[in-house]
């Protein structure tokens, strides 16, 4: 029995051995893949006509539709789906019926190495996604563990049932020298099933209680307008001294999508269905100096930006304004602070809440808020807009955007 035991603890020993000795070569100190920068304004127009031509309220049950997503395009909506995670960047790029996928994974602290990067090439094998080659680290992985691997994978991650209605929906799937074209038929279910997976158990009752407090400070307020300092600071405070120092950031990301999703025009039971039991808020125009379109702007790219992606709100802002000048009310630098002054709020919930929470402590008005807009050129229509300005990036544009930041550096909620 001594010998038996002995054995064991022995082969434990040479396990334990043996798979740190695998971390130990495939951790390494410098990453595969190099930080990128955000979604420019031309993305998030192409993902926008992409969104309108396949919008799911216009199909019925069974249509068949195609998206061809150039690989430009790909890489950058890949970089967005990365965003949240802060610890994960990646690389895609296609050829010929074929595409390398590049990662590197950003390690806590270890004795072994900062990354773990992984280099895959995926193929099509019956209309789905196959992984032909895996590589952690410099150690390449047998193809015949490859399956095993990617169920394990699965097990412990629990995908769910709804992963398996979106894998049937997908018709074909062509890997081309510039492009990926995929085909689908759409199933009106996979619309809730996508809003419910994106949220937990978690995620669902700090949503519901961000919501009640809504409509509790709603009710409060007289009339049907109330400044967005009335609603916006208290409500943060309350949340964040909920939480405490531990769960801030969380309260404060919560309050502000609640809010955002409200001022976008929709309703949180679009993601939360069971709010539709509750108490519903009662109609009031918020404004931030006075203008309801300023309260949008700034709210909305707070929530963008607390969520984490400072550059997917900034490229929103920019696309919009472009858009308004040349079908909507006209390109706006008014609009551009404060989508600019918003997205600072949103950096400060998520890089430095306890600083915001002080700020908040001490009270923030429309005017701690969002600096003057005076002298800002706005209601510029295309044509006006390129004879004076030129163009995005133009000097005479960054000397707008650079007042914009020097307005912006002179609030005591951004020093």
């Amino acid at each position: 029995m001594l010998r038996l035991l002995g054995l064991l603890t022995g082969l434990v020993a040479l396990t334990l051995a043996l798979l740190l000795g695998l971390a130990a070569v495939m951790v390494e100190d410098m990453p595969l893949v190099a930080p990128s920068a955000g979604p420019g304004p031309g993305v998030i127009q192409r993902a926008g006509a992409l969104l309108r031509k396949n919008d799911p309220r216009k199909l019925a049950r069974g249509e068949e539709r195609s998206l061809d997503i150039p690989a430009t395009d790909a890489q950058a909506l890949l970089n967005l789906a990365l965003k949240r995670s802060q610890r994960t960047r990646a690389e895609l790029q296609f050829y010929p019926e074929g595409a390398q996928l590049r990662a590197s994974v950003d390690l806590p602290h270890n004795p072994f190495g900062q990354f773990l990067n992984i280099d895959a090439h995926l193929g099509v094998e019956n209309n789905q996604l196959d992984v032909r080659s895996l590589r952690l680290g410099p150690v390449p992985i047998p193809g015949a563990l490859l399956p095993v691997l990617l169920d394990l994978y699965r097990q412990r991650v629990g995908l769910p049932p709804e992963f398996e209605a979106l894998r049937q929906s997908v018709r074909s799937i062509e890997i081309g020298q510039d492009s990926l074209k995929l085909g689908y038929a759409w199933q009106p279910e996979l619309l809730t099933q996508a809003r419910q997976l994106s949220l937990g158990a978690q995620d669902k009752d700090a949503l519901a209680r961000s919501h009640q407090a809504l409509v509790r400070r709603f009710k409060a307020l007289p009339g049907d307008k109330a400044s967005l300092a009335e609603v916006l600071p208290p409500l943060l405070a309350e949340a964040g001294e909920q939480a405490g120092p531990a769960g801030r950031a969380a309260a404060y990301q919560n309050m502000l999508f609640v809010l955002a999703v409200h001022l976008s025009g929709h309703d949180v039971s679009r993601f939360l269905p069971e709010v539709r039991q509750w108490e519903k808020l009662r109609p009031l125009r918020l404004t931030l100096g006075g203008r309801e379109d300023l309260a949008q702007h700034y709210t909305i790219s707070a929530a963008l930006a607390a969520l984490g992606d400072t550059a997917l709100a900034n490229a929103i802002g920019v696309d919009k304004e472009l858009n308004d000048s040349r079908h909507g009310s006209g390109f706006s630098f008014v609009d551009l602070l404060a989508d600019r002054a918003g997205t600072r709020l949103g950096d400060l919930v998520r890089d430095d809440p306890e600083r915001l929470s002080s700020a908040l402590a001490a009270g923030l008005s429309d005017r701690a808020l969002l600096p003057p807009i005076d002298g800002l050129p706005e209601s510029m229509m295309d044509a006006e807009f390129k004879q004076r300005f030129g163009g995005v990036g133009s000097p005479a544009y960054r000397r707008m955007t650079d007042e914009i930041e020097h307005r912006l550096d002179r609030l005591a909620l951004f020093r």
